[in-house]
């Protein structure tokens, strides 16, 4: 799916896909880096 950057394909992969079937595994979260490291204190980071 990420195969490349551009944000219209991924989302075009995405809505392709069967809701009830996915296997969701990451998160992302875009801001200023004070309110983006609050929010995310205490949370264990992918290794």
């Amino acid at each position: 799916m990420f195969s490349t950057g551009h944000d219209e394909t991924h989302r075009e992969v995405f809505k392709a896909e069967d809701a009830d079937s996915m296997n969701l595994v990451g998160l992302s979260m875009r801001g200023p880096k004070k309110v983006v490291d609050k929010v995310i204190k205490g949370m264990k980071l992918h290794k």
